[in-house]
């Protein structure tokens, strides 16, 4: 919950505003490729939003994804994010918050803007504002300090309304701070049953008629693929570049030139502990992650288990590995983590350090020293690079020869028969899924030559590694089999589904004795299935607590009661079936002020978060938008 609250306060209401916020600071390195239009992106209640300010909106949120993803976005993804959509969500909260601050009566006065422009760091020399710097870096970025300063006041603007907003939402009640800390931090065991598909395997029995008619329902299954048998030219520059002689010298040369490329970089071993706090979220955010950040050192310093703190304590992604990040170079992590790690010796812990993605305790496991190859060592890559680059305007002449050849010939054979010194290789069948070791082609001539019909020849094939001319020369079209041809496939297979078909049968079985007012043990007894227990479960424990309790099913846990201490229905997880019975709930100790503290801070930007939202869905309804056309 305490998590949740937390997600809330940094939901897209806020997130929009501390975006639009940032616009004015993001211009420079920026393009739009719609500047050209004179229409409005989207209008609200008559305030125009131009396509530059979209772009660069669009821009910004694309680069924060990307950064998620090492600095590139993988195509498409950024459209199964629908981020156009928020960013016009964005851009249009921004502007009705800007809009009620009017109605509102709050302003931003120009000392504000110019302290604000003062103090922006883009703008300073030696911590000092300068002019010159300033209105060389707007006219670099085609803006003009009116413009630049107009964006900034709207901006501003909307920071205000949401500070004189929130302060309508100031206190929180120790009754709720108390309750949010009781739910958090309470834990409860079950005892569950599991029912596998492998404790009925051996139940089931396989009956002639009734494997055969099942056979005749998923016989397709079965069906063979396409096979083929060919014959063909390799010209791939592999192939070609064999034939090419390299000396020594210019092995040589290449490897002093390119020594870089036999050079391995240091690389160290690390874990870390990371509390996330981006430059999107509230300053109050930001202090209370550096504060636990400073307590989480003190620990780190006093357990000799690093990675049993980042299971309890990281907010990141390897918190469930113990933090584990891997060996990594310095180039692959952002510059402040990577000066701490390399500035480090092997077991030593850092203070903590503050990047993009939040506030990091780093423990130094290893380290990996860089290695450069030898010449001997790298003489065959060498040898090979340089055959493959030659390899390759050749590869073209001989195949575009050999082609021309076939036809004037009459025939691939005939071509090979007046041809000897470029040998036709052949195959037997295969599939093109399973293609035998001996067959050279690459995927992509595959999925041409498969296309072929029998006794066809290709054209021409271009492929990343060369090229091939390939004749079909016996074509095995697709075949449903007879029951006795894949017997022992289909057998395991009938053996699987009906298990899981029991599975299924005999977790609804002791469902519906529970529901009978059957107790769990002797339901366990009649179905003789062997009660485990769970342990003490916790809410926000993100490393899996039991081995053979799932994790998924811990929330599902936590909503069973002594009214209804039984699972409703089996649960599912993988091939398996649980049901649990409520065993215990324990309740936390009393906390004191400062364990409350992170509590009443996220429920008090809970509040603040449903107020603001309340007030811009109430803006919005009875605000007049468009939205252009081409967006």
């Amino acid at each position: 919950m305490l998590q949740i609250l937390r997600n809330k306060a940094q939901s897209i209401v806020i997130q929009a505003i501390v975006v639009i916020i940032a616009l004015v600071f993001i211009f420079w390195g920026v393009g739009s490729n719609m500047n050209g239009s004179r229409e409005s992106a989207i209008l609200v209640n008559g305030e125009e939003i131009s396509f530059q300010d979209f772009q660069v909106a669009y821009d910004r949120a694309h680069q924060n994804l990307a950064a998620q993803f090492g600095g590139t976005l993988p195509k498409g993804l950024a459209e199964s994010f629908g981020i156009k959509q928020q960013v016009i969500n964005q851009l249009v909260q921004a502007a009705l918050l800007r809009q009620g601050a009017t109605e509102m009566g709050i302003v931003v006065s120009g000392e504000e803007i110019q302290e604000t422009v003062r103090s922006m760091p883009q703008f300073q020399e030696n911590g000092v504002f300068d002019m010159d710097k300033y209105q060389s870096i707007l006219a670099a970025n085609r803006l003009t300090p009116v413009k630049f300063e107009n964006n900034l006041r709207h901006d501003m603007l909307a920071q205000k309304t949401i500070q004189e907003i929130s302060k309508f939402a100031a206190l929180t009640s120790e009754y709720e701070v108390e309750q949010l800390y009781s739910y958090e931090n309470e834990k409860v065991a079950v005892d569950f049953v599991r029912f596998t598909p492998e404790q009925f395997t051996d139940a089931v029995v396989v009956n002639e008629d009734e494997l055969a008619k099942w056979f005749e329902g998923v016989r397709d299954n079965y069906r063979s693929e396409p096979m083929m048998k060919l014959r063909y030219f390799d010209f791939s520059y592999a192939e070609v570049g064999k034939k090419i002689d390299i000396d020594e010298a210019r092995v040589a040369e290449y490897y002093n030139s390119n020594i870089d490329q036999f050079t391995t970089a240091e690389k160290r071993h690390a874990r870390h502990i990371l509390l996330t706090a981006n430059d999107q979220d509230s300053e109050e955010l930001h202090k209370e992650k550096a504060q636990r950040a400073e307590e989480i050192v003190k620990l780190a310093a006093a357990s000799d288990d690093f990675a049993d703190l980042a299971i309890q304590y990281s907010e990141g992604p390897s918190a469930p590995q113990g933090g584990d990040l891997g060996f990594f170079t310095r180039e692959q992590m952002v510059p402040e983590f990577g000066e701490a790690v390399f500035a480090m010796q092997p077991g030593e812990v850092s203070e903590v350090v503050k990047t993009a993605f939040g506030y990091h305790i780093i423990k130094l496991e290893e380290i990996q020293p860089a290695v450069t190859k030898t010449l001997d060592e790298a003489r065959a890559e060498i040898v090979a690079a340089l055959q493959d680059k030659e390899a390759q305007p050749l590869a073209f002449q001989m195949a575009n020869s050999a082609y021309e050849g076939i036809i004037g010939a009459g025939s691939i054979q005939a071509y090979a028969e007046n041809n000897p010194d470029q040998p036709l290789k052949e195959s037997g069948f295969f599939a093109q899924t399973a293609p035998p070791a001996d067959v050279t082609l690459d995927a992509q001539a595959l999925a041409t030559a498969f296309t072929l019909k029998k006794g066809e020849l290709s054209s021409l094939i271009k492929t990343d590694s060369g090229y091939a001319i390939v004749f079909a020369e016996e074509v095995k079209e697709p075949e449903t089999p007879a029951l006795d041809a894949v017997r022992e496939r289909a057998t395991a297979d009938f053996v699987a589904e009906k298990a899981a078909e029991m599975t299924q049968q005999a977790a609804a079985d002791f469902v519906a004795k529970l529901n009978s007012e059957t107790s769990f043990e002797e339901a366990a007894k009649e179905a003789s299935a062997t009660i485990l227990n769970s342990g003490l479960l916790e809410r926000r424990a993100q490393g899996q607590q039991n081995t053979d309790f799932p994790g998924a099913l811990t929330e599902k846990a936590f909503k069973l009661t002594t009214a209804a201490p039984s699972s409703e229905e089996a649960e599912m997880v993988g091939s398996d079936y649980f049901i649990m019975n409520l065993k215990e709930r324990q309740a936390p100790g009393i906390a004191d002020s400062d364990e409350l503290e992170p509590y009443r801070q996220a429920l008090l930007r809970s509040k603040q978060q449903d107020l603001l939202g309340a007030f811009i869905d109430n803006l919005k309804k009875e605000a007049q938008i468009t939205v252009h056309k081409n967006l």
